[in-house]
């Protein structure tokens, strides 16, 4: 009992410290745990992480009914604290990899506010809401990384809402073996209050997603840039001659400005990276800035399917014919414009031809 006190005493004194430490070790370990969406050893890390979170917050909430002020939350609020940790980080790094920094980066940011947010709110910890709303969020972000891979084997409208209703399934069971067990069936204002967070949650996924923020997951962009000719060879690689970028521009493969040449043609190359057996259409579309107005308008959007399973990604390319000078970009998008990829460059006149380089794709 005197040892039970003591590490009572000073779980008191430096719960921030142990929280922290809990939340950082759980993100570092998954930044680096982290693989493709499709690995074995991932999914079931992310799914243990899922069932120990859930089971943890039931254990946390009966501990709290017993009104018992003592050491034995210790290991369980620390273990919550690195599933929390480690399931963001994973799914960040996934989400990450999905998407243009532009397009993704509400997401992104909710992702980190639950990353920061597990410990910010660490002095209401035991309370179910947070809890509960912070493990639907994590649940709903794999949902939508894991039905595409494991069911539909597309990316999509109905895809999305499919992992939506999933989630809510799933959720749906956790919270009746937690009314049962825990509350007795008798608590019906937190049941009701926990439904209204998980609907809300649910309902701005839903809007994120059909306003394009959300990352189209499971694809993902390895290779993106414009080039002034793309080979296929024989033995399947691609000779690309290009505008090299400069040494510190490290984000781009190739040049931010495109020499417009007597064909006025250019060439976009993309390496889509989708799992296994997953197939779908992607896009690619080419927007010029209007000079005049400003506005971005579209000029073409090229159509063609991949194919899943390829570790650097399915490789095609479009053509830009009767190009003019100024703002362009080209948009890797699925079918619904989900963004994947985005690639701007300005075309330029010019009287001399500029250095180009050549590389094997």
């Amino acid at each position: 009992m005197q040892i039970g006190h003591k590490v009572f005493t000073v779980w008191q004194k430096y719960e921030h410290h142990f929280g922290v430490g809990a939340l950082l070790l759980g993100f570092c370990f998954d930044l680096w745990a982290a693989d493709r969406p499709d690995s074995l050893f991932n999914n079931i890390l992310l799914l243990s992480y899922l069932f120990i979170a859930g089971s943890f917050i039931i254990l946390l909430n009966l501990h709290a009914r017993r009104r018992k002020d003592d050491a034995t939350p210790l290991f369980m609020l620390l273990v919550l604290q690195f599933c929390f940790g480690g399931l963001a980080s994973n799914l960040l790094v996934l989400y990450g990899h999905s998407g243009t920094l532009a397009g993704s980066a509400v997401f992104i940011a909710i992702l980190v506010l639950v990353i920061f947010g597990n410990e910010y709110f660490r002095s209401r910890y035991s309370l179910l809401r947070f809890n509960i709303g912070v493990y639907y969020f994590l649940l709903l972000t794999y949902a939508l990384v894991a039905v595409p891979i494991y069911i539909t084997h597309s990316v999509g409208i109905m895809t999305t809402l499919l992992s939506g209703v999933i989630s809510l399934l799933c959720i749906s069971v956790f919270l009746a073996v937690l009314f049962f067990v825990v509350f007795r069936g008798t608590d019906t204002n937190k049941l009701r209050e926990v439904s209204l967070i998980i609907a809300g949650v649910f309902f701005v996924f839903n809007i994120l997603y059909f306003l394009n923020v959300i990352p189209p997951v499971p694809l993902a962009m390895k290779e993106l840039g414009i080039y002034h000719s793309v080979l296929k060879r024989s033995d399947s690689t691609y000779l690309a001659i290009y505008e090299p970028s400069p040494l510190w521009q490290v984000w781009r493969s190739t040049s931010q400005t495109y020499v417009l040449g007597p064909s006025r043609s250019t060439f976009c190359f993309s390496s889509v990276f989708a799992p296994t057996d997953l197939s779908a259409p992607i896009y690619h579309k080419w927007v010029y800035q209007n000079p005049t107005s400003g506005e971005w308008e579209v000029r073409s959007r090229i159509s063609f399917p991949i194919s899943g399973g390829r570790e650097d990604g399915y490789r095609g390319f479009s053509v830009k014919t009767a190009l003019t000078a100024g703002n362009w970009r080209c948009d890797v998008e699925t079918a619904s414009g989900g963004l994947i990829g985005r690639v701007s460059f300005v075309a330029v006149e010019a009287s001399t031809t500029p250095p180009l380089s050549q590389t094997t794709l």
